[in-house]
């Protein structure tokens, strides 16, 4: 059980947790990174079925990632030069990703939707450990979870997604964090 004062630590975690687009080293060492790992591996998962599988970019790996971005872009072939170069560059925006793959396992009672939303939260979990450990995130897909050039990088079935590209370091700036107002979003239902 949490003691008090954890519970709204945890509360006011999660209230404030905000993505950061600008990020820089350092990065989570490798204790810090078990831990976010872990944190995503508790995600729910209806039926336990564990469709999730994350790969960890970082170091010359980066430049590599660039290089299959850079690939994927030209293939596409309708994009200039300053677009590949800029695919090229994604993953240079953090000192570390991760990339969230739902590889979904046949079950007739769980459906696919309930296995790539296990993964989803998966990393949103990751991102509350980041969070919590001093650093910051954000969960980027685009273009790049399609091309197949990428796919193929991270080996992913042709029923498999991936689902994420999640950066991670430390903030350059602070994050913006806007108030959340309920109105907008919930109502009671009758």
């Amino acid at each position: 059980m949490l003691e008090t004062q954890d519970l709204n630590s945890t509360i006011e975690l999660l209230q404030t947790r905000a993505s950061c687009a600008k990020l820089t080293g350092p990065a989570p060492n490798a204790d810090e990174l078990a831990q976010i790992l872990r944190c995503g591996l508790r995600g729910p998962d209806h039926g336990r079925l564990k469709p999730w599988r994350f790969s960890v970019v970082q170091g010359a790996a980066r430049h590599k990632l660039g290089e299959v971005f850079a690939q994927a872009a030209e293939a596409a072939g309708d994009c200039a030069q300053a677009k590949v170069d800029k695919c090229r560059n994604m993953p240079l925006r953090a000192p570390l990703m991760l990339v969230a793959v739902c590889e979904p396992q046949l079950n007739s009672k769980i459906p696919l939707i309930d296995q790539v939303l296990a993964v989803g939260a998966a990393v949103q979990n990751m991102q509350i450990a980041i969070s919590a450990l001093g650093y910051a995130s954000i969960w980027r897909t685009g273009d790049m979870v399609q091309a197949k050039e990428v796919r193929a990088a991270f080996d992913v079935s042709a029923a498999g997604s991936i689902v994420a590209f999640l950066y991670i370091g430390t903030p350059q700036i602070p994050a913006r964090v806007a108030p959340v107002e309920l109105e907008p979003f919930v109502k009671d239902w009758i």
